[in-house]
């Protein structure tokens, strides 16, 4: 039986740029919708034969801000999706959304359409917290949209949430992770701000106008809201993302577990036959790029290597719950030295179950240092007896 993919489609639109977003999206006029609309389609048939008839796992709809999508052109794309992908086997189906865009009149749209899960960028239920972030939604926005979408019963929904915003608390945040699960949200996820260069925040701090958290109020913001996850029944099962028992980011799992996957969109990431590809960024870019029949040369393309997969396999191993399997490592040609688990393991951030190493505890807060280790030690494993 063949091996499922997933699909992603990257919605460029947003009311408001925020201050902390370096995604590949603007605030456009609604015409703009209409030609990216017309690249899109195009684009979805160019890239079908590379599917040769595999199943669809999995389709999200990210951004950018989905939700702003017009309905006449959201309808066109999944019906261009459903007639040239197979979707007989599809167990999920996403959308990002903004609580300023969700009203009642689109979840019947995205139930009729097929949607089955969705996920709603609240970031904070502080006022001043939103503002300091240059979102456009309020507190009792996202207080309503949380409301509308659990009464309606019909979806799987989470809730994203951001800490470590400059000035904040850990009691502020604690506080707005409990407002989110007043709502009995499937799932949570809940980020640390970085800054990433070009956005309004990097030019902030730069000026010195920005001052962000020690890394002790950051990593005791991470510590508490886990807790209070656990306590209310939620299970860690990737470093910022937790769920009720059954209810993970089945698309995101299968971007950290090596599914293979087409996006779709200005600056969308795709990985399929071992190669990463990244298509034109800028608006214009993209839409010129679709006018010329969707050029390889155009895109940024990496053919992934063995110690690509390698370093993929210990990063994103380590990110989730399950761990990193040590045959895999060993499949790809690498081990790793007894005495670095060894080390790690003392000191009570690794354990070792069978042939799977795992975070636990405060190893969570050390994973960039123990993944960046693990990979500087490895050895070959040609070189060590099986």
């Amino acid at each position: 039986m063949p091996l499922p993919i997933q699909l992603y489609v990257h919605v460029p639109f947003c009311e408001k740029k925020c201050h902390y977003c370096d995604f590949a999206s603007w605030e456009l006029p609604a015409v703009q919708q209409r030609r990216w609309t017309e690249i899109i389609l195009k684009e979805l048939a160019a890239r079908a034969p590379m599917a040769q008839g595999r199943p669809v796992d999995t389709v999200f709809f990210g951004g950018g801000t989905p939700s702003l999508l017009a309905t006449e052109f959201l309808e066109r794309i999944l019906a261009e999706i459903r007639s040239l992908y197979d979707l007989s086997r599809m167990r999920e189906m996403s959308i990002e959304c903004n609580p300023s865009s969700l009203k009642k009149d689109k979840l019947d749209l995205y139930h009729r359409l097929g949607f089955t899960r969705m996920s709603i960028g609240i970031q904070s239920f502080h006022a001043d917290e939103l503002t300091r972030l240059g979102r456009v939604h309020t507190p009792e926005t996202a207080r309503l949209a949380l409301e509308t979408v659990g009464a309606d019963g019909r979806f799987q929904f989470s809730g994203d949430l951001i800490f470590g915003v400059p000035g904040q608390t850990e009691a502020a945040f604690l506080a707005s992770l409990a407002a989110l699960l007043e709502y009995d949200t499937d799932h949570v996820s809940f980020y640390g701000l970085t800054i990433e260069d070009g956005t309004e925040f990097a030019k902030q701090q730069a000026s010195g106008a920005l001052i962000m958290p020690e890394d002790g109020i950051y990593n005791g913001m991470y510590t508490a809201g886990v807790e209070l996850l656990r306590s209310r029944g939620y299970e860690r099962y990737e470093v910022s993302n937790f769920s009720k028992p059954g209810r993970p980011s089945l698309h995101n799992q299968g971007y950290w577990n090596g599914v293979e996957y087409l996006a779709f969109g200005p600056g969308a990431h795709s990985f399929f036959s071992g190669i990463r590809a990244v298509s034109p960024r800028s608006f214009e870019g993209y839409l010129e790029w679709g006018a010329r029949g969707f050029d390889d040369a155009s895109c940024v393309r990496e053919e992934l290597t063995v110690e690509n997969l390698f370093s993929e396999a210990v990063l994103l191993g380590l990110r989730q719950a399950d761990g990193v399997d040590l045959d895999r490592i060993r499949g790809l040609g690498y081990v790793f030295p007894p005495e670095v688990l060894a080390k790690w393991e003392k000191v009570g951030m690794l354990a070792r179950e069978g042939r799977v190493i795992r975070l636990i505890d405060e190893g969570w807060l050390f994973l960039d240092e123990i993944s960046s280790d693990l990979l500087a030690r490895a050895n070959p494993a040609a070189t060590v007896p099986s």
